[in-house]
């Protein structure tokens, strides 16, 4: 029943999704390479957030308990939140990506390794 439901309700937005699609101009930078590539670097970010699952399992362990969670979410969230920065720079755009994000690259790649190494060592030590 709610299966049936959320895609009747799924085809309606759809339906008012591209109807409303089709009202605005097609910007011609939008070729079938742009969307292959983002696709890809969509799916190597979703690999990205499996892999780090997988490393906040393998270092915690699979019996513990307490404060070494909450490190260990802190460092997933970390985690996610620096294959975003990476995300936001490989992703095709048809606008010019910020300075923060493309020249200063150090500063915010040591902030968020460094974020990454202490929560691993709090999880490890607890």
């Amino acid at each position: 029943m709610w299966a049936l439901l959320a895609a009747i309700l799924g085809g309606i937005g759809w339906l008012l999704f591209r109807r409303w699609r089709s009202t605005l101009p097609i910007d011609q930078r939008l070729t079938l390479p742009y969307w292959r590539n983002s696709l890809f670097v969509t799916g190597f970010y979703l690999l990205f957030i499996l892999l780090g699952a997988g490393v906040t399992r393998v270092m915690v362990g699979f019996g513990r308990g307490g404060w070494t969670n909450l490190w260990m979410v802190a460092f997933f969230l970390v985690w996610v939140a620096y294959g975003a920065v990476w995300l936001a720079r490989f992703m095709p755009t048809t606008r010019p990506q910020p300075l923060w994000l493309t020249q200063s690259r150090g500063w915010l790649d040591a902030i968020a390794l460094l974020a990454l190494a202490a929560l691993a060592t709090a999880a490890r030590v607890l």
